[in-house]
């Protein structure tokens, strides 16, 4: 939070054109993001200004859940990481998350299996 905290002070960003895109998970979770969040509107910036880097489920729930944005993806890349859900197709620019409760982390089957596989389960 210290340190978006700093850019918004000092980077001479602007609150009507500039978009943020702090990573979620680099970002110390789900918590700190939204000390992020309660800072920027101290600071008079729309949480719609916000949108995660990463290309994971973790930013694309945050982003959802906590009406940010947008999120940054690459569904591509990072397997089995990156990307969405088995079965969900970005259309039109947009993806639907899955209706399970979590992350999705079990609607993605290759994801799953290896953290199945790392647990012992």
């Amino acid at each position: 939070m210290q340190d978006a905290r700093n850019l918004i002070r000092y980077a001479g960003l602007r609150k009507d054109r500039d978009i943020l895109q702090f990573d979620c998970a680099l970002s110390y979770g789900l918590v700190e993001y939204l000390r992020i969040l309660e800072m920027l509107k101290e600071y008079d910036w729309s949480p719609r200004r916000c949108i995660p880097h990463g290309g994971h489920q973790l930013s694309l729930n945050i982003a959802a859940g906590l009406g940010l944005g947008g999120n940054e993806s690459y569904p591509g890349v990072f397997p089995p990481f990156g990307g969405f859900s088995d079965g969900y197709a970005i259309e039109d620019g947009y993806v639907r998350l899955p209706d399970i409760p979590g992350v999705g982390f079990e609607a993605k089957s290759d994801l799953i299996q290896l953290l199945r596989s790392v647990s012992g389960n």
